[in-house]
């Protein structure tokens, strides 16, 4: 009886694991729907540093620009690849106001190539 649950959950946790080092990172806040339309678009690249996590804070509007829409939703795609794992934290703002600030970081000895989508409604 013990091996049968230690094989179950042998396989359950080689299952997850499995699943975490094939997807990529993509999050989503808010909601986008039927009406919502990109307004801004932004990207962060950097490549692979052999001693460094590289972290970027991604403003939007940019500095000199004034937004004069709320934004609906923020979708951060990551398109490094299914073993980057570059991630993103909503800081400030966001969903519900005209700003937001978002730190982007990637994964020690790992490069970071994320889109970051602003959708607003029209």
């Amino acid at each position: 009886m013990k091996s049968v649950i230690f094989a179950t959950f042998l396989v359950a946790s080689l299952l997850a694991t499995s699943f975490v080092l094939v997807s990529g990172v993509n999050i989503t806040w808010g909601y986008i729907g039927p009406y919502d339309r990109i307004i801004a678009r932004d990207f962060v690249q950097h490549e692979a540093n052999w001693f460094t996590k590289h972290k970027e804070i991604v403003n939007y509007p940019p500095k000199g620009h004034q937004s004069f829409r709320q934004l609906s939703a923020i979708r951060v795609l990551d398109l490094g690849g299914k073993k980057n794992f570059g991630y993103a934290t909503l800081l400030k703002g966001g969903p519900g106001h005209f700003n937001s600030t978002i730190e982007v970081r990637s994964q020690a000895r790992k490069p970071v190539n994320m889109t970051i989508e602003y959708f607003s409604r029209f």
